[in-house]
């Protein structure tokens, strides 16, 4: 079966439904992907974009943000190398309100059992996130 990267611009024509006729395309191939007919691949730094621009410019909200991301990437016919991270990530961001790359590298941190180094605190607040700063020993 053949793997197709998907971009950006992707999700959000289907998510969106702007515009109509990019919609349908879109639509299309999510459902030749439903059907096994292809692999759509979503990248992390793909995500990120998409959770960038549907937060700012869409104004949507974190939560339905990444309610909708986390059930695209969840159908049939997506796939992702990294894809429990992703999802933990997506759960993070729209439950509290860091941004969508610190939720990555913290649920990168969990998954993987490796510290975070870093200055921000708020990753002392999540749970199962081990932090360090760059000044202590590892």
């Amino acid at each position: 079966m053949k793997s197709l990267l998907v971009d950006t611009n992707v999700l959000l024509r289907f998510i969106t439904g702007e515009p109509a006729d990019q919609a349908k395309q879109v639509a299309d191939l999510f459902q030749a992907a439903e059907a096994g007919k292809t692999r759509l691949v979503v990248l992390p730094m793909v995500l990120a974009e998409a959770v960038f621009v549907l937060t700012g410019f869409y104004e949507f909200p974190r939560a339905k943000t990444a309610d909708v991301l986390a059930q695209l990437l969840s159908c049939p016919g997506f796939s992702s190398a990294e894809l429990d991270h992703m999802l933990h990530a997506l759960k993070l961001f729209g439950g509290s309100k860091l941004d969508f790359v610190d939720c990555y590298l913290a649920a990168t941190s969990i998954h993987d059992k490796r510290a975070v180094v870093s200055f921000d605190r708020d990753f002392a607040k999540l749970e199962g996130v081990t932090l360090k700063k760059p000044s202590e020993r590892w």
